[in-house]
């Protein structure tokens, strides 16, 4: 027996009544390249400025030929009541597209992907949600056993189009070539992954003002950047997540003298401690700020080391990622 759908104020034609104010409060939008992955969620078009019409009933697809030609309304929505059910056939497409895109060898199809996939699990960090990103990230490793170039050539097309996503996404590709590099277990380089993925979950609860900013934080927009660190280990302990992937979140930005946030201990994981020099790196050859250019690999390893000698990360895992990044792809 099919599940019933939730009950929403729409007449019998579909018709959604909704307060002006609020009325794109309580839908949301849905990309074109997602539409194919909804069949249990209706979709529905804006018909006025306080009403939505039904478009696509709950148990049906909207045609692919229909899709690709842009022949249907632009855009559609879903109603916020249906977003975990939306979400969960969301990130299902998006996993399956992740296989198409392995298939066809098309790393830069693959890497849009992951992105899509982390932006609606980080809209609602729910466990259902975190686990399809946890499939997501075994898949990855999974697949590195039998083709390396998958993860390289990922690694080849980290782009310059920056937010959170694509950071993270970045980090993430990073972390698994490394794990493998360094003999990891299978199931510890699937742990590494997911956690270096969930890093910087916290920052979706920091301002888009404090993120974005074209210029160096000042002392008080940095204290409540640092609070992304513990806002993300409060969001991913709701989940059933290993321990060690909720406080890689909280402990990523701490640092083995004792230097770092947001505790300033010595006592840390070692998936953060593994994340916390890849995230650096990263984030010192990608973003590009307009105070500072992104240095290419082996100059941003070079400012590194110089500030390794103060012991900030740990020498082991700077050793390991020289190595990593050094042999031949």
């Amino acid at each position: 027996m099919k599940p019933s759908a939730p009950k929403i104020p729409a007449d019998a034609r579909g018709r959604l009544s909704l307060d002006a104010a609020s009325a794109l409060q309580d839908m949301v939008r849905v990309k074109s390249k997602h539409l194919r992955f909804f069949w249990e969620t209706p979709l529905y078009y804006r018909c006025d400025e306080s009403a939505f019409e039904l478009y696509k009933p709950q148990y049906h697809f909207i045609d692919e030929l229909r899709v690709a030609q842009g022949a249907h309304p632009d855009p559609l929505y879903y109603h916020n009541k249906d977003k975990p059910r939306a979400l969960r056939e969301m990130q299902f497409g998006l996993n399956e597209q992740i296989s198409a895109c392995m298939a066809t060898n098309d790393p830069l199809g693959i890497k849009e992907t992951l992105v899509d996939l982390f932006q609606d699990a980080v809209r609602s960090p729910t466990s259902a949600n975190v686990e399809m990103a946890a499939r997501t990230v075994s898949r990855l490793v999974d697949d590195y056993l039998k083709n390396e170039s998958v993860i390289n050539k990922l690694v080849s097309v980290i782009t310059k189009d920056y937010t959170t996503a694509v950071h993270s996404i970045n980090v993430m590709t990073l972390t698994i070539r490394f794990g493998f590099y360094s003999q990891y277990s299978l199931s510890e380089c699937k742990e590494l992954g997911l956690a270096a993925l969930l890093h910087d979950v916290g920052k979706t609860e920091v301002s888009t003002k404090v993120l974005k900013a074209p210029r160096r934080l000042t002392d008080n927009e940095f204290e409540v950047m640092k609070q992304h660190t513990l806002r993300g280990y409060r969001l991913l302990s709701q989940s059933l997540l290993p321990r060690e992937t909720c406080l890689t979140a909280l402990q990523h930005h701490e640092r083995v003298d004792g230097s770092g946030y947001p505790f300033g201990t010595t006592n840390f994981c070692w998936p953060a401690e593994v994340i916390g020099f890849i995230d650096c790196f990263e984030a010192i050859t990608c973003h590009e700020r307009p105070y500072r250019v992104a240095l290419r690999p082996f100059p941003a390893l070079w400012k590194i080391r110089n500030e390794l000698f103060s012991g900030k990360f740990n020498k082991e895992v700077f050793r390991q990622f020289v190595l990593n990044l050094a042999q031949k792809k």
